[in-house]
């Protein structure tokens, strides 16, 4: 099993944060098939909390697959068959006595291109709370406010919240879409080439939250760009052909691989 290293602790984090070291989501000999190819191959990992993991590899890879399995929205996809376990507050989300909706709500997902519903601001970001029985409108209130703040979109919005979501530039609709996951309180965020449609200045505006997000979840985050997954993450773990072949510190990933493939695919020599 390939497992994450435990990373150097500050005096600082040492004595703010009591669960350093500790693991957020697990997966164990997790393989994905679409029909009969294996998208996945039995790939183990563990994914430290209150950290940034980037996975990385050439187009085809599996990382998305691999990503989307852990909040099971590959169950969405008709013929794809998901084996192994994947652990989460104890239990493994895989097995039939799980409630994919509650898995959903504390594993939320941002997915590559910005798909906000067409409502208006409020209502995206309320619409996760409102499907799980809020219906006390000054906590719904709170909960847009305080999720639009934390995706730096709330000073931008703020006097046009009744306005439709579909109205705001791609940078700002992308960031709508982390506030409506974040306004389900998840534990961990699940961020699919977030910046990829974007611009320089809405990229950097993303990889700004990304990192302050790690105060308060574990965010896993596949990415094409390989300097972004070098400014943003704390760990990176790379994925060739289904396979997971190496996952470390972001530093060592990117100075030091241990795999003749890591350093192949780190130095431009393919993918």
């Amino acid at each position: 099993m390939i497992e994450m290293l435990k990373p150097e602790v500050t005096g600082t984090e040492r004595e703010g944060k009591k669960e350093d070291g500790a693991v957020a989501i697990e997966a164990k000999n997790l393989s994905v098939f679409y029909g009969e190819h294996q998208a996945i191959k039995r790939v183990s990992m563990k994914f430290p909390k209150h950290r940034v993991t980037a996975l990385i590899g050439p187009s085809g890879c599996g990382k998305s697959t691999f990503l989307r399995s852990l909040n099971r929205m590959n169950d969405e996809i008709p013929g794809c068959r998901v084996e192994g376990q994947i652990f989460f507050q104890g239990m493994d989300i895989n097995s039939p006595k799980v409630n994919v909706f509650e898995v959903r709500k504390k594993i939320g997902m941002v997915f590559q291109r910005p798909n906000p519903f067409a409502k208006s601001i409020f209502e995206n970001v309320a619409f996760g709370p409102k499907n799980h029985g809020e219906k006390d409108k000054e906590k719904l209130e709170y909960i847009v406010e305080t999720s639009l703040k934390k995706a730096a979109l709330w000073e931008e919005v703020k006097d046009r919240l009744h306005t439709s979501a579909l109205a705001l530039s791609g940078g700002q609709q992308q960031r709508l879409c982390i506030a409506r996951a974040l306004a389900m309180n998840p534990n961990v965020l699940l961020l699919d080439e977030p910046a990829s449609a974007l611009d320089p200045v809405s990229t950097g505006k993303i990889e700004e939250l990304i990192t302050e997000f790690k105060k308060d979840y574990t965010v896993i985050i596949v990415t094409h760009n390989m300097q972004q997954a070098a400014r943003i993450s704390d760990y990176t773990a790379f994925f060739y052909m289904g396979e997971l072949i190496e996952a470390g510190e972001t530093r060592q990933i990117f100075t030091n691989p241990k795999q003749q493939k890591t350093e192949d695919y780190i130095s431009g020599n393919f993918g």
